[in-house]
């Protein structure tokens, strides 16, 4: 998707069409029916709002013509030709089309185009642009929808990130030596890595409860929420708004935490599949080494995993807030969040769990459990554990104590600021406690 600002006008639908007919018209891709196929098909779904849907599946079926069983894991010929297709429009606008108006790029790790005007300095990056928005018409939205759609968009970009990693998508980064050391108890020859994802449960509020499939039960939702609901979403005249639970929907920060475990774990070359909690139960959770992103005021496994450990994450009697809560040598320390004027989080943690496993066919199992008192929390344990500065630093801790390297369990407490759209602004070392000494 292309980003636009005062001084930088939004590429038009018009443009945007212009710009494939050319590229699809070019010599350049006269010979490559795949490759035509490949443009045209991510071109379509992002000019039709549906760019954060595609994966490398939907492009090896619906582009490149494979069968309903294709698995991107055995066949790499999506990542291949999204290689091939990068190389050609470069090509194509190095010289066929070198003046064109608008280009088409495929960034690298993504299988989401975006539509640019050529670079400074080109043949006509200074030409006039039309259908630019106008200035009356930019930031209309109120601030607090506004802040929703960044994190919607925000979303969707994880998203289109986390299919390619997770695909082993092309990286050139390589992971610093001392995250090799902190994560390579998580290497298996036996399987990918698993990643259990937790996920609150939630009142889904709607007028077309009517098409959801299954046996969930239904509420009337109350009349207080009519206002709220048609303030910006349609509702038909007499619709009848209905409740119903639901357990999919991902909290922001734990989707962030998610894309920086699968950057790393790419940067490891360590390959892994994701899973609901719901499909992940605990028993499953102990066979594999893995990820189980989520807390235990929401997560089953969370909850049983660190019901014993020094630092829990629990609803503190006093504050009546959810804290971490020492726990035996740690009883009666615990860590609050803190709340701006209006209620909002300013200042929350995050807590990084390491724990080793029984043994497994070809070595021990290790099992970490990121988890926060909010998403931001989540975001931050993650972010820590794929910092190389953090976590050398978190060695020579633990190398002052006696212990060199890095224990086979140990919890790590970080302490998290929150932007006022509950967005990570930074993240700080807090404590540490090497486990079963």
């Amino acid at each position: 998707m292309t980003q636009t600002s005062h001084s930088e006008p939004q590429i038009s639908p018009g443009e945007k069409r212009s710009a494939l007919d050319a590229a699809l018209g070019s010599d350049t891709f006269a010979r490559s029916e795949q490759l035509r196929s490949f443009l045209q098909y991510v071109c379509e779904m992002e000019m039709s709002g549906q760019g954060a849907e595609l994966t490398e599946y939907l492009i090896g079926v619906r582009a490149l013509g494979r069968s309903a069983d294709y698995s991107p894991h055995e066949d790499s010929s999506v990542r291949t030709r999204a290689y091939e297709l990068r190389q050609r429009l470069k090509k194509l606008y190095g010289s066929e089309l070198a003046e064109a108006a608008v280009r088409i790029d495929l960034p690298k790790g993504s299988y989401l185009p975006a539509f640019v005007f050529p670079p400074s300095g080109s043949a006509m990056a200074s030409a006039p642009r039309l259908h630019a928005e106008p200035e009356h018409r930019r930031g209309g939205l109120p601030q607090w929808l506004q802040a929703g759609a960044t994190g919607a968009l925000l979303a969707s970009c994880v998203a289109a990130a986390i299919w390619w990693i997770s695909a082993g998508g092309e990286t050139s980064v390589k992971a610093d030596p001392v995250i090799r050391q902190a994560w390579a108890p998580l290497r298996s020859p036996e399987a990918d890595l698993q990643i259990s994802m937790a996920a609150p449960l939630h009142l889904l509020v709607s007028p077309y409860m009517n098409t959801t499939p299954g046996n969930l039960p239904k509420f009337p939702a109350p009349q207080e929420l009519y206002n709220l609901f048609s303030r910006y979403r349609p509702l038909p005249t007499d619709a009848k708004l209905e409740m119903q639970p639901v357990q999919k929907a991902l909290a922001l920060g734990d989707v962030q935490a998610l894309a920086q475990i699968l950057a790393t774990l790419s940067s490891l070359g360590i390959h892994s599949h994701i899973l609901p909690e719901t499909n992940s139960p605990l028993p499953a959770l102990r066979t594999h080494s893995g990820f189980l992103v989520g807390s235990p005021w929401y997560s089953r496994a969370a909850s049983v995993l660190l019901e014993k450990t020094p630092w829990t994450i629990q609803l503190d009697p006093e504050s009546r807030e959810i804290s971490i809560i020492g726990q035996g040598a740690t009883s009666g320390k615990k860590y609050v969040p803190i709340r701006g004027p209006r209620g909002e989080y300013q200042e929350v943690f995050g807590l990084l769990t390491v724990l080793a496993g029984e043994p497994g066919a070809s070595g021990p199992r290790t099992l970490v459990v990121v988890s926060g008192l909010t998403s931001v929390g989540a975001h931050g344990a993650a972010s820590f554990f794929s910092s190389a500065r953090d976590m050398r630093q978190l060695r020579d801790r633990f190398e002052r104590e006696g212990v060199k390297g890095f224990p086979p369990s140990y919890q790590v407490i970080v302490r998290c600021r929150a932007s006022e759209d509950s967005q990570l602004l930074g993240f700080s070392y807090e404590t540490h406690r090497a486990l079963g000494r």
